[in-house]
């Protein structure tokens, strides 16, 4: 069974945009010498977003020892980078909590892997000492979106699509097969339709093939990698869980990595999982 294109094509133009904020504070945040006061001003003509802020700059996973109380103080001491993802982590909650899907489980599994893939993109940089952190972060939480329209299309093609693998045919293969997109494609349309800026789109289209990506291929490299982390530590949890697509060989040459050094990343990026999970629950 094959889904219609117009199918897919409408459900993508049919998801509800990002919030105007958000896209407003991505725009700013592609600027070198923006300024934490920049992004608060923007962000402060959304009390609601202003207050899961400030919950998640409380949160443990931050450790300050005194409540923080206005985003000037949050700002300050966070600096323009965090704040960028606390923006994006707070906006972009909401496609994961509210996608339609048939299964809530998954809903909440979609949500924990979009910011495990944000931290352990984060955490790459760090160990490479290459690449922007607030950027990765960024990247590594979006890369995903285009299986939120897949999450919600009908079961006959959820099955359709579970016959193609069980048969050995690779995801993304099975994905293009049965939907005629990859999520990757979707995840780019999404992104240009909402205006996000090139070097995302670009990362999100080909975070499976970083060596097509021609914005930022090293970005691209860093999604790649960090998302087959965490792919390898949720089987480790969880055997038979969602298979990967698998890490791009150059991905790894280019950042001068090995297998070995990515699995050195398990221990670390768990700790780290552990420390995010009320920051995960407040959002």
């Amino acid at each position: 069974m094959n889904l219609p294109p117009t199918e897919l094509l409408s459900r993508i133009r049919n998801l509800e945009p990002m919030p105007h904020v958000a896209l407003r504070v991505l725009e700013l945040s592609q600027r070198k010498d923006v300024v934490p006061r920049e992004l608060i001003a923007v962000i402060q003509t959304e009390p609601a977003l202003t207050a899961k802020i400030l919950r998640l700059t409380n949160s443990a996973y931050y450790g300050f020892k005194r409540q923080i109380a206005s985003l000037d103080e949050a700002g300050n001491l966070l600096g323009t980078g965090t704040l960028v993802n606390l923006v994006l982590t707070g906006c972009g909650a909401r496609y994961f909590h509210e996608c339609p899907t048939r299964d809530d489980g998954r809903r909440a599994a979609r949500w924990q892997r979009a910011i495990s893939c944000a931290l352990a993109t984060n955490l790459l940089t760090k160990v490479t000492q290459t690449g922007d952190p607030g950027r990765a972060y960024t990247a590594g939480l979006l890369q995903d979106l285009g299986e939120l329209v897949l999450d919600g299309l009908p079961a006959e093609y959820a099955n359709a699509f579970a016959d193609e693998l069980a048969h050995g045919v690779p995801r993304l293969d099975a994905e293009q097969r049965v939907f005629g997109l990859t999520h990757a494609e979707i995840g780019a349309r999404l992104a240009t339709r909402w205006n996000f800026p090139e070097v995302l789109i670009d990362t999100i289209r080909h975070h499976h093939a970083p060596e097509r990506a021609t914005v930022d291929p090293h970005l691209a490299a860093l999604v790649n990698l960090a998302a087959e982390v965490v792919h390898e530590l949720e089987d480790e949890a969880h055997p038979g869980a969602d298979a990967g697509c698998g890490y791009s060989t150059i991905a790894l040459s280019s950042l001068g990595l090995d297998e070995l050094a990515l699995s050195a990343m398990h221990e670390p990026l768990q700790r780290e999982l552990e420390r995010a999970r009320e920051f995960v629950d407040a959002t």
